[in-house]
């Protein structure tokens, strides 16, 4: 059952205050799963004020990552390449000098560009700071609630003569999930939560097959040593480990999966209400009708799918598949849904030629203005994601399924022949149940065709990750994290 919680936030827009280009506000979610939206089919009414903006908005229900890992893919999404083009193959934001950034672009056509980001992983850093001329992180795996007024106190500083962009991130959806009182156990059907669910719900990075496993190195083995971690050979060997450890481990019975699932639920809702309260801010400085406003997620987040949670061994929907909503200055063309296949690459060349700015050279993704203007619009014919510690899988989603290839990393020279000849189906994919063979092909051929027109930089320098954020990501989850 699914208790409601009506914290819909009202707003009103106002007449646009300036004349020009428009403003741009660009809002991630981290880790914030596409069916959990109303306006995307979810039936819970997790989300009124997503929903009500998504009435204002273009909505492209058939959006997709490109990094199941939170650096690299907002990297991807300010450069619009692929992550082993922008970011080699490390988890840093590691831009080669070459190449332009969107606040860089915006910048060089007069606008203001600044980004209020909730730290970790888009830290300062190692995050994607390139081309902003204020990057400002909140409180490590913050909230809406640490981003939002940091972000309207510089839109209140801000140059009311010029153009701004905002980039406004969160991880209001991030494990550990549980959110303050009343969302954080708001669709919960047993009060109070007992020690052991706490503990479930502060470290789903070591649930797998049903039970909580006592170390991240012991799935490190398993993810590790196995071509497909979730082979039935991996999942023996994983079984194996844990029967070996003593105490035996228990398992993670059905109602604390149930509990994962409503606690992650009241983190939606505590994210939806912020959003409804950073709109009614922006609705009441006049705001909302001279800028585009983008709400995104970077990735999902698995949730028990095939016995796994956090973003581990796959690259399925619920990790890849994420919200796109698109609000135009006056609610232009709102309500329309867009079904076409699209990749947040697609992002950048949008917002650009929204502005009248022209793109650099070599950016990977597509204008979605003819889409937002009503026009038709097929989308791709696949989408490109990748994952896994130095992006040893990548996937290609079309209409029919999805097939992943887990190997080597993205940057090895290898990897085109590697695609090409691997047995199909054989140990090194993984395609959507009941896939024709033929179709499996013909994504196979997709994988090997991008695989061959990336642009990889030519040196891969990482950044180093400073030892207390990298023992506090790994905490976290990040068992690949470097």
């Amino acid at each position: 059952m699914r208790l409601p919680l009506a914290l819909m936030v009202s707003w009103t827009a106002c007449a646009p205050a300036r004349e020009g280009p428009p403003n741009i506000l660009l809002v991630s979610l981290d880790t914030f799963r596409a069916d959990r939206v109303g306006a995307l089919g979810n039936p819970d009414g997790l989300t009124p004020n997503l929903d009500h903006f998504a009435a204002e908005s273009v909505v492209f229900t058939q959006a997709y990552s490109q990094a199941t890992i939170t650096t690299p893919s907002h990297t991807s999404l300010f450069t619009s390449r692929y992550p082993p083009e922008s970011a080699g193959s490390t988890r840093a934001a590691n831009i080669p000098a070459d190449m332009y950034t969107l606040p860089q672009v915006l910048g060089a056509y007069g606008y203001q560009t600044a980004a209020r980001v909730a730290g970790a992983d888009l830290a300062p850093e190692i995050g994607p700071t390139k081309g902003f001329d204020s990057y400002v992180s909140a409180v490590d795996f913050g909230s809406l609630y640490h981003t939002v007024p940091l972000a309207l106190e510089w839109l209140d500083a801000s140059d009311p003569s010029r153009p701004f962009f905002l980039f406004v991130h969160s991880y209001d959806t991030h494990a550990a999930y549980l959110k303050p009182a009343p969302f954080g156990l708001v669709h919960a059907e047993a009060l109070p939560v007992a020690p052991r669910e706490r503990e479930i719900l502060r470290s789903t990075h070591h649930v797998m097959d049903g039970r909580m496993h006592p170390s991240v190195e012991l799935l490190d083995i398993v993810t590790q040593k196995y071509l497909r971690p979730r082979s039935p050979a991996a999942r023996a060997a994983l079984a194996e480990l844990g029967d070996a450890v003593q105490p035996p481990l228990a398992p993670v019975s059905a109602d604390q999966e149930a509990l994962v699932h409503d606690v992650y639920d009241g983190a939606v809702s505590y994210a939806d209400a912020w959003f409804g309260t950073f709109m009614a801010r922006l609705a009441q400085r006049g705001r909302l009708d001279d800028t585009v406003i983008v709400v995104l997620a970077d990735h999902g987040e698995q949730l028990g799918e095939n016995g796994l949670y956090h973003r581990c061994c796959s690259l399925g929907d619920e990790v890849s598949h994420v919200p796109l909503l698109v609000r135009l200055p006056g609610a232009e063309g709102g309500g329309r849904r867009v079904d076409g296949l699209v990749e947040l690459v697609d992002v950048l060349p949008t917002l650009l030629a929204l502005v009248g700015a022209e793109p650099p050279a070599g950016i990977r993704g597509s204008s979605l203005v003819p889409a937002l203007e009503g026009a038709p619009f097929p989308g791709r014919d696949v989408a490109i994601t990748l994952g896994g510690k130095g992006f040893r899988m990548a996937s290609a989603r079309s209409a029919a399924g999805r097939l992943t290839y887990m190997g080597v990393q993205s940057t090895e020279p290898a990897l085109n022949d590697l695609l090409a000849t691997a047995q199909l189906p054989g140990p090194a994919f993984e395609a959507s149940p009941g896939l024709p063979i033929e179709a499996q092909e013909a994504l196979r051929g997709e994988l090997v065709a991008w695989e061959s027109t990336l642009h990889l930089p030519v040196t891969d320098a990482a950044i180093e990750t400073p030892p207390a954020l990298r023992e506090q990501l790994k905490a976290r989850g990040y068992w690949d994290a470097e």
